[in-house]
């Protein structure tokens, strides 16, 4: 059986998740062990049934806790935007909540019942009867999800316990913190593992499936935060640059990758079901207006060009640049006016009538517009949930993070100034090549960069917490709030004034620590 998590099939996977959902809760303390303990002894008898249980893996990137909202458009925020509601005054997007916060518990909860899948699945799945190169692929993608899924959590909890085998009872709930060390080896021994089991990107056609390509680029974001804080192993760096050398050297038969000559395009065709995996190497799918299906997301409704036109899409515009990355642009930078709304839709009668251009001192309010509803094809439009796709993965990514390998290790090459300037380049901004001369100077352009690039796709955060910059750079915009914007936005200064070193880590949520009794809190928390 041939399985494609594309959007034309979502509406045969929704079944496939109503199933995997009985099959894989049974892991969580809130439902009984009796049916868990029958699904065990009686699934995974054939090929279908592997695929179904693939997809349960797969299916937590796209819970509306994850990638499908609260932490693709909020929690991985650092300095490009700000939330964009002044009676907004408490809550993890402004750095105001505690341990008890329910997103952080519900995004704890959601990867670990990802793991939890992929353990059940791995027990189960050689001594199923199917062909042997697809068994070992879809090894490979569960081996890599686990391992990504464990990523995230140590990224954004420090230590944490690491799980390799399935929940055997409900009691079974203390469990030590692992050590991150222990945790990134864990990570890269897999996704190494994974890289010679999965299939070439040219074999699905798309991009929402873990491909060789995918682990690749993943696996050098893995090696590069190694190289930065917390483990600050430079060592980690020559790995980065192995695995990215991949992409942008491939070799023999590996899919050749480029960037899409269009920068607007790239998220124009993922709200309109199209792929161009020329660039786009992993995205999380999304599909429907929840009409007869459960797999959209809320891609540009939380975020965007606020509007309350259905038609047009509605958006709430919760989120606006900041000054600082719009001031990073330069003026012919075809990126500013795509990742930051250069209008805002003029309403009458509930309807959009034209739109009105923001002046050059009304920076302040203009809303997130990366992720934009006008492309969406599917119609009625869906009010609250959206067929949008999130990437995970893009060439320009991987792009800098090769130009930051090969410059960590060798200076600043050729090979990386031309990386840099093939990003660069397309987006029309200037080449800086000559005047990069040396390390130091490189490594800031590279940075510079990857906030441009790739804002508001969930890596900033990442970036300047593995830079060791984290707090300092969030304080410099909460100082431009502050001595810049206009009085009535200056509550946006909020969130990059309650900041603090404690926030480089999420708090363990307070509901594993009652129930666990190994688990301790983070500093500060």
């Amino acid at each position: 059986m041939k399985i494609a998590l594309t959007k034309k099939y979502k509406h045969l996977i929704f079944l496939c998740l109503v199933v995997s959902t009985s099959i894989f809760s049974g892991c969580s303390k809130f439902l009984d062990k009796q049916p868990f303990d029958v699904v065990k002894e009686n699934y995974y008898q054939n090929e279908k049934e592997v695929m179904t249980g693939l997809v349960g893996v797969y299916d937590i990137l796209g819970r509306e806790d994850f990638y499908g909202s609260t932490y693709s458009s909020y929690l991985t925020l650092g300095d490009e935007g700000a939330y964009f509601r002044s009676s907004y005054l408490a809550g993890p997007e402004i750095y105001s909540y505690d341990a008890s916060n329910p997103k952080i518990n519900d995004i704890w909860r959601f990867l670990y019942e990802g793991i939890e899948r992929a353990n059940f699945f791995l027990s189960k799945i050689e001594a199923v009867q199917m062909a042997a190169s697809d068994k070992q692929a879809v090894i490979g993608e569960v081996r890599f999800l686990r391992a990504y899924y464990y990523f995230i959590l140590v990224s954004n909890w420090g230590d944490v316990p690491l799980k390799t085998v399935p929940t055997s009872s409900v009691s079974d709930v203390n469990i030590a913190r692992t050590p991150q060390t222990e945790v990134y080896n864990f990570i890269v021994q897999e996704m190494e593992a994974a890289d010679s089991m999965v299939k070439d990107i040219q074999a699905y056609g798309h991009a929402g499936r873990v491909t060789k390509s995918a682990v690749r680029g993943i696996l050098a974001r893995v090696y590069l935060k190694m190289a930065g804080a917390p483990l600050n192993d430079a060592s980690k760096y020559q790995k980065a640059l192995e695995w990215s050398s991949k992409l942008v050297f491939p070799q023999g038969g590996d899919y050749k990758h480029s960037l899409v000559a269009d920068y607007k395009k790239i998220f124009t065709d993922m709200a309109a079901d199209r792929y161009n995996i020329s660039e786009s190497i992993w995205e999380v799918e999304f599909y429907g207006n929840r009409s007869g299906d459960f797999e959209a997301g809320r891609i540009g409704n939380q975020s965007g060009i606020q509007t309350s036109d259905e038609a047009k899409g509605f958006s709430y515009g919760l989120l606006a640049a900041t000054r600082k990355l719009f001031e990073s642009y330069e003026p012919t930078d075809k990126r500013r006016d795509w990742n930051i709304a250069s209008y805002r839709y003029n309403h009458a009668n509930n309807l959009i009538t034209d739109s009105v251009f923001y002046t050059a001192a009304e920076i302040e309010r203009r809303h997130v517009a990366k992720f934009r509803r006008d492309y969406e094809t599917l119609k009625p439009k869906n009010r609250n949930y959206t067929p949008i796709n999130f990437p995970l993965l893009r060439y320009a990514d991987v792009l800098l993070m090769f130009a930051e390998a090969e410059n960590e290790v060798n200076g600043p090459t050729v090979r990386a100034k031309n990386a840099l300037q093939e990003v660069r380049g397309r987006a029309n901004a200037s080449n800086r090549n000559n005047e990069l001369t040396n390390e130091s100077e490189m490594r800031i352009a590279i940075r510079e960069e990857r906030f441009r690039e790739l804002c508001y796709e969930g890596l900033r955060k990442f970036d300047l917490v593995r830079y060791g910059t984290f707090i300092a750079e969030m304080k410099l915009v909460a100082q431009q709030y502050n001595q810049l914007a206009p009085a009535d936005y200056r509550y946006m200064a909020l969130a990059f004034n309650n900041v603090s070193d404690r926030d480089t880590y999420f708090p363990i949520p307070i509901n594993e620590l009652s129930l666990n009794n190994l688990m301790t809190q983070n500093p500060a928390w």
